[in-house]
């Protein structure tokens, strides 16, 4: 019988097959209940760029749990006490932007690790029933962290960050780095593509995920990813997805 608190996007991410998910930018159970019922592998709620605060997360969690889809959380720096919350809140993984150095993500990760792998301090809350079931989900749930590449200095850390064994993916975030490389959106530009192989190659490299943001809701790109060999793709966005059905409103508003 397979442990409840083994991590299976963890499991996935290793075995080399594909997690789609999607963000959320809103703070809403009902968005993450609606987006996890759909099958995806995971849901990450931004709280980097989006209107979540941490009082709605537990509600964002148990709606995507619901449906089978790994909540996680996307944080905008390397905050461990911000990460600590968030794994006792229930948090499968950690998604966290700007990564650019080794070092200072290894002293990140000691956070979201027990003692004698870290020093994530010890809680009874939701991850395990409130101490319930605290020994078994201390030995054996690991998360997955993916430090995000978005910057010329994350580039050039790359294949450092991913020979880590507290990495399971680098995630790239390409409107970040293409505006770092001077062409901000310009996803056909030399600079980032030759930016994006380096860190495929990385995570190849490694025998980690690479992860990518693609951004538009459409099933062909989303496919596209998966064949250029991204583990880990985030498909749109719960109000970009919105926005995008809806969209074409204001010209049949005007249309005379």
């Amino acid at each position: 019988m397979t442990d409840p608190f083994l991590n299976p996007l963890k499991t996935r991410l290793a075995e080399g097959k594909p997690c789609i998910g999607a963000w959320l930018s809103s703070g809403s159970p009902v968005n993450a209940e609606a987006m996890a019922s759909l099958g995806f592998h995971w849901l990450c709620v931004d709280l980097e760029h989006g209107s979540a605060d941490i009082s709605q997360i537990e509600a964002v969690f148990v709606a995507a749990e619901r449906h089978g889809a790994a909540p996680m959380a996307r944080i905008g720096s390397l905050d461990g006490h911000l990460a600590r919350r968030l794994l006792d809140l229930g948090a499968a993984g950690i998604i966290i932007a700007a990564v650019e150095d080794t070092g200072q993500f290894r002293d990140f990760a000691q956070h979201c690790f027990y003692a004698p792998d870290g020093h994530r301090g010890v809680g009874l809350s939701r991850c395990n029933t409130w101490g319930d079931t605290f020994d078994d989900y201390k030995a054996n749930f690991r998360p997955v962290l993916a430090p995000m590449i978005e910057t010329r200095a994350g580039i050039e850390a790359a294949p450092d960050l991913a020979a880590l064994a507290e990495v399971d993916a680098l995630f790239l975030g390409p409107y970040d780095l293409s505006s770092d490389l001077g062409r901000a959106g310009d996803f056909n530009a030399k600079p980032y593509k030759e930016s994006v192989e380096r860190v495929r190659q990385a995570c190849t490299g490694n025998g980690k995920a690479a992860g990518i943001h693609q951004v538009t809701p459409e099933k062909k790109e989303l496919q596209a990813r998966i064949d250029e060999g991204f583990g880990l793709v985030a498909f749109g966005t719960d109000v970009v997805a919105m926005r995008h059905a809806l969209s074409g409103i204001k010209e049949l508003r005007e249309a005379k």
